[in-house]
């Protein structure tokens, strides 16, 4: 039988029931893989080994030894995890060879919990872009309407489970990129508070501010990858006691929600109203606005971070190899450009902004944000408009997202409704440190009253 579902959990079920195989799951996604050619969603996908990986699942069902409840679940990952069958490019022609065979921890993870790894997903060049379209393979394209922007850098990722191909993929986020591309594309997409997820194996961009994660088709997707992935890693030390996910069955008290508005948060009207309008909607919580004075110059911040850790990085590759697109390169000579005292400032300014979320805004449990101030941009457009401001398109799609990086909080975006032409709009919650599963069961609240058809 060969069974087309849209979430993975509809999936793992039909395999228990025996309703389905591996097999046929990994052949119905490589047919839509190849259906959907054009979006540019894969960079590198074998059948061969998609299949062997299937087969092999369905053997373990057939012997009773399945390895868990990812087993024989396709997956697709993001082109910087390491992988062992696969290349890893980082979509780019500076090419990082010298890990050629290895898997990255959560990847490896996947597939001790039997997951089928479906191919390698296009993102914007070294994870240095919000709009995946700067990339070795070309633009990925929005499966919503191919002429406009997935946003990144996991786009390709996002592609992969927007249009229906799989139903899971993994992501990293540094600024925003499982979150952008997850709005954008209309799905779920979740980044852990840093330290939860192990980063070994995955190229870096930002050591201090990148976090992977998942991007599905629904919320208990989300929990079911969270279930596999989180936890401490050896090899990672900021991931030193860490706790595997604990799922939180239920809210034992209404979920108090700080909408954040004002200078530097401003948004499109119809974001603004499909944002407001989840709010209202939502049971189980209390909504309270306020204003985060001084946006400007914490987004200043982690911008001077981000560029110093990038360039820092990369600059053995940048002094010695061709090969980066000039956008990329132009982002790192401007890296070399900051000081060591502007780095340090930013740091103390970080602190500040910890501390700020931590205990200036009142007893909270999760902070509310568009995703994105406007809807997916059209592909050949480079600035946006809104709220009285005028910014590029890569700023635009940053434009809420790097808080929770610069915070190390865990954060989701979820559908929220779509605009007038069609396109997702998202709404995101940051939660509070370490309470990855709060914030998760908070999603569902808002989840269930605004996407009841989900």
């Amino acid at each position: 039988m060969l069974l087309k579902t849209d979430r993975m959990i509809d999936q793992i079920a039909a395999l228990s029931r025996g309703e389905t195989s591996a097999r046929s799951l990994a052949e119905a996604a490589l047919v839509q893989a190849q259906m959907l050619r054009d979006l540019n969603a894969f960079v590198a996908l074998d059948p061969e080994k998609v299949l062997a990986a299937a087969n092999a699942s369905d053997a373990r069902r057939a012997a009773g030894t399945t390895l868990g409840p990812l087993d024989g679940i396709p997956i697709a990952v993001k082109d910087n995890f390491l992988t062992r069958d696969y290349p890893t490019t980082a979509c780019s022609d500076a090419l990082p060879l010298e890990h050629a065979g290895v898997d990255a921890t959560l990847v490896a993870r996947l597939r001790e919990g039997g997951a089928v790894i479906f191919g390698k997903t296009n993102m914007h060049e070294w994870a240095y872009g919000a709009t995946n379209t700067t990339s070795r393979f070309g633009p990925t394209r929005n499966p919503r309407n191919p002429d406009h922007i997935t946003g990144g850098s996991s786009g390709g990722s996002a592609a992969a489970v927007a249009g229906g191909v799989v139903t899971a993929a993994l992501g990293s986020d540094t600024g925003g990129s499982i979150r952008i591309p997850a709005s954008a594309c209309g799905i779920y997409g979740f980044k852990p508070t840093y330290g939860r997820a192990s980063r070994h194996g995955v190229l870096p961009l930002s050591w201090s501010l990148d976090a992977p994660g998942p991007l599905a088709a629904s919320l208990d997707d989300i929990a079911v990858l969270l279930s596999c992935l989180l936890g401490e890693d050896a090899s990672d030390a900021a991931t030193r006691g860490s706790r595997p996910f604990q799922p939180v069955e239920a809210l034992s008290r209404r979920a108090r929600l700080v909408n954040l508005t004002g200078p530097g948060l401003e948004r499109s009207d119809e974001v603004d109203a499909a944002v407001t309008a989840a709010l209202q909607s939502a049971k189980g919580c209390t909504v309270e606005t306020r204003e985060v004075p001084g946006m400007r110059r914490f987004f200043g911040a982690w911008e001077t971070i981000l560029h110093c850790e990038a360039t820092a990085y990369h600059q053995p590759r940048l002094a010695a190899a061709a090969g980066f697109s000039s956008v990329t390169r132009a982002h790192l000579e401007a890296g070399q450009l900051l000081s060591a005292q502007e780095l340090l400032r930013a740091q103390q300014v970080r602190a500040e902004f910890c501390s700020l979320l931590a205990s200036g805004l009142g007893n909270w449990d999760a902070l509310v944000l568009p995703t994105l101030p406007v809807p997916a941009p059209a592909m050949d457009s480079d600035w946006q408009e809104f709220g009285g401001r005028r910014v590029t398109t890569q700023d635009s799609m940053t434009w809420f997202c790097w808080l929770g990086n610069l915070a190390g909080l865990p954060a989701v975006t979820l559908p929220s409704g779509l605009s007038s032409a069609g396109l997702p709009i998202g709404i995101m919650l940051l939660g509070r440190p370490g309470q990855d599963e709060r914030l998760l069961q908070i999603a569902k609240l808002i989840d269930t009253s605004v996407n009841q058809a989900r």
